[in-house]
């Protein structure tokens, strides 16, 4: 038979109520982050607060790309679609960033956003095998949820096993991705070799992060391709920048439009209603 492994964050309780069982609660917490442009602030550890009762607080963390994040902050809320940000939260965030950092340049923030976190009532993990043969309930993950996810992960393992799932590992199973070509990472004469090949590697489409039109279609036309603008976003940076997409966002769309021969009006930026 089939099982079920229920991680479905926020809505996990709704989805163990489909089963009939009704018992947890899972309650959305905002927080909010603020994004500084690249190389604004030079860090190379994460800046951690003292931790509250219900976060590990403010932080200040640098990225891999050289822009520094900062937040997120903590609010109990009760909408479960609720991503906006406010005045007050991001006054907090920066309030609690220049405790670690004095000087945060205020006006190099290039972008502020906010995400939920699914708090249980329990205040713990939810990692049941539930009385619902073949519905495992895996819920409330919070922090340190991404440190965990491997002991997660060989738990859920431990319930299949016990449900008779055989676990048989893929031979053919290759864990290992090849970084896609980046213009970045290019010497000159490489560069130069790459455009002569392919001149759309010398086509720049988004000028803040320098990225040609070769790495977008290189995107779009991977094993699983981006077919939004964020999905291109995501995967190659373009739009990533100070001008967050002003300028190149038309062309990135004019990309996507021609290469999957889709309307220029028909293309979204990150799926159903977004266009």
């Amino acid at each position: 038979g089939r099982n079920v492994i229920n991680a479905a964050g926020l809505n996990a309780r709704k989805i163990s109520k489909m089963l009939g069982l009704d018992y947890f609660i899972i309650m959305p917490r905002k927080g909010e982050y603020i994004l500084l442009d690249r190389n604004v602030l030079h860090l190379n550890k994460i800046l951690f607060p003292t931790p509250t009762k219900v976060s590990k607080g403010i932080l200040v963390c640098p990225t891999i790309h050289e822009n520094t994040f900062i937040g997120p902050n903590a609010q109990n809320i009760t909408d479960k679609k609720d991503i906006s940000t406010t005045t007050a939260g991001l006054k907090e965030i920066l309030e609690g960033g220049k405790k670690l950092v004095p000087s945060i340049p205020e006006r190099s923030a290039i972008r502020n956003f906010a995400g939920l976190r699914a708090v249980p009532d329990t205040y713990d993990f939810i990692i049941d095998n539930t009385d619902i043969y073949g519905f495992i309930n895996v819920a409330g993950i919070l922090s340190p949820g991404l440190t965990s996810c491997y002991a997660i992960a060989d738990k859920v393992e431990s319930f299949l096993e016990f449900l008779g799932v055989e676990m048989k590992i893929k031979e053919d199973y290759n864990p290992i991705r090849p970084k896609p070509e980046c213009f970045a990472d290019f010497t000159k004469k490489e560069l130069d070799e790459k455009i002569r090949e392919d001149p759309t590697w010398g086509r720049i489409i988004c000028r803040c992060e320098m990225v040609p039109e070769k790495e977008i279609l290189n995107a779009i036309h991977a094993l699983v391709g981006a077919t939004t603008v964020d999905g291109v976003k995501f995967r190659c940076r373009p739009g990533m920048g100070r001008c967050q997409g002003g300028f190149c966002r038309p062309r990135v769309i004019e990309i996507l439009s021609r290469e999957l021969n889709i309307p220029y009006d028909k293309i979204t930026k990150k799926g159903e209603d977004t266009n």
